[in-house]
């Protein structure tokens, strides 16, 4: 047989083999399957779902479903199978995104402002801006009679004055058109110009002769025909005598201090302010910047501020000076030269000193004031100081090793038995930042610190004055209304909530 035959006989024989062998039982379709418990997390019941149960072991946990958790599910569905494992940073980002969008729309208002002032500034430091305004007219209280405005350009001009008319209700129309004119009927105020450098001119005049009546005085400035679109026009009212209204406000007053350096709070205290109430002045009772030989800090932390609330053009500023706004040299270009003075508004003899000058001519003057007759006929007496009598809160370092428990001692050591002797009614005073308030027999003490500087909460002194008062920590601002029954009335304000802090009312103590 050949080989060829035996290899064939042989493949014949493998292949009947094959074919005989018994065909392969089929599986049985009835066999019940055995039941393995799951996590509800695995089940895809819980907030992680079931495609997650190979994962991780610390994946295996879940929690009956919820509204939250199948919303939450949904929204995951819509990223991609492919980055399923970033979806949870992803998601927590977006989350992040629109919360931090959220707070910005929040206070959109405070940051577009603040930059605003910020651009502002730098492009009148550049030499970007042609001839303008760097600082808008501001009105502050010499006397009873008279007031000093201020303002500020980028460029110096010989011929630019302020002209100002006394305004009745009927004929304000008339008077500001006539101030729009050539001016010639109107009161005309000469200018004093001072050049701090070549980008800050700063323009001072004095609206004097202010009748005694009370009444609205409108102001403009007048630059050369020239530039015509410089001109400047506001109006505000003065009363330097409570009118006879007896069941009715007569004049309110403002209060702040210690803004340095905290734009940011400081534009909020003036926005909750100004939505609030219409104040006709605004007490300052100092510490209007951090650094007082900086200009930049005057331009975007106080001046900017006040004219976008229109409060520095339209209401005149009863100012006195801080530590962190004393001049050494007593220049004081942007808040007036005078540092202890004293004048009648609405029927308050306002009696302004100076904490950073402990000097005798100021002893005497005060003595002199305090015995005069417009002391002593006024209905109240309030004494404006920047640094309290009696602080109480400081940092304690600062207290004691650097020795600043002594500034403004004299105030405490030689002032206050004047005080108690001649009947002052009420001390305002800031430096302290946070709000108090205290009494010692008839006189009661202030301190409104709350404008935006960082809050004083280490107690370093501990003085009788302030048992039984108010003390808050919170920044703030206050507001003082005269009315024409002879009170007093005082309410201090959270800037941030707006609920009100403390408040309290003095009746007065002088004869009629």
């Amino acid at each position: 047989m050949s080989n060829f035959s035996a290899n064939k006989s042989g493949m014949s024989t493998q292949h009947q083999r094959r074919q005989s062998m018994p065909a392969p039982t089929p599986i049985s379709t009835n066999v019940t399957p055995t039941i393995i418990a799951t996590p509800p997390s695995a089940t895809g019941t819980g907030i992680l779902g079931g495609r997650f149960h190979s994962r991780h072991p610390m994946l295996l946990h879940g929690g009956p479903t919820n509204r939250f958790t199948a919303a939450f599910e949904s929204l995951l569905s819509y990223i991609p199978r492919r980055r399923r494992q970033i979806r949870y940073p992803l998601v927590l980002g977006l989350a992040l995104y629109f919360f931090l969008v959220y707070l910005y729309f929040q206070d959109a208002a405070t940051w577009t402002a603040i930059a605003g002032f910020k651009i502002k500034n730098m492009s009148f430091n550049w030499d970007f801006k042609r001839c303008s305004y760097r600082k808008d007219p501001m009105l502050f209280v010499q006397d009873s009679s008279s007031i000093l405005v201020i303002w500020e350009m980028n460029c110096k001009m010989a011929e630019m004055d302020l002209v100002w008319t006394p305004v009745e209700a009927a004929g304000s129309q008339q008077s500001q058109q006539q101030l729009h004119n050539d001016g010639r009927e109107a009161n005309i105020a000469s200018t004093t110009i001072n050049v701090l450098d070549k980008t800050h001119v700063v323009y001072t005049a004095t609206i004097s002769g202010i009748p005694a009546v009370n009444t609205n005085i409108t102001y403009s400035i007048r630059p050369p025909r020239i530039l015509s679109h410089l001109i400047r026009t506001y109006t505000f009212a003065h009363l330097p005598n409570p009118p006879l209204l007896k069941d009715r406000e007569i004049a309110r007053f403002g209060a702040i201090s210690d803004n340095q350096c905290e734009v940011k709070q400081f534009f909020k205290v003036l926005k909750a302010m100004t939505e609030h109430h219409k104040v006709d002045y605004l007490i300052h009772a100092g510490d209007a910047v951090q650094e007082y030989d900086n200009l930049d800090n005057w331009q975007t932390d106080f001046a900017s501020p006040l004219s976008y609330f229109k409060i520095g053009q339209t209401t005149p500023l009863i100012y006195t000076h801080g530590n962190h706004d004393y001049d050494v040299h007593g220049n004081y270009p942007y808040t007036g030269k005078r540092t202890w003075h004293a004048y009648t508004v609405a029927g308050v003899r306002f009696i302004v000193l100076d904490s950073n000058l402990d000097r005798r001519e100021q002893d005497a003057w005060l003595e002199e004031e305090l015995k005069s007759e417009e002391c002593k006929k006024a209905w109240f007496r309030v004494v404006l100081v920047h640094i309290s009598p009696y602080t109480q809160y400081w940092e304690k370092v600062a207290w004691e090793a650097k020795g600043e428990k002594h500034w403004g001692s004299f105030i405490r050591d030689r002032y206050v038995p004047l005080f108690q002797q001649h009947n002052v009614d009420l001390v305002i005073s800031g430096h302290q930042h946070n709000y108090m308030r205290g009494q010692d027999d008839h006189m009661v003490y202030t301190i409104i610190g709350g404008a935006g500087g960082q809050l004083d909460e280490e107690q370093v002194e501990d003085y009788p004055a302030w048992v039984g008062g108010k003390l808050k920590f919170r920044h703030h601002y206050v507001l003082m209304k005269i009315t024409g029954d002879r009170r007093l009335i005082w309410e201090a304000y959270d800037a941030d909530c707006g609920s009100r802090l403390d408040a309290f009312v003095l009746h007065s103590r002088t004869e009629v």
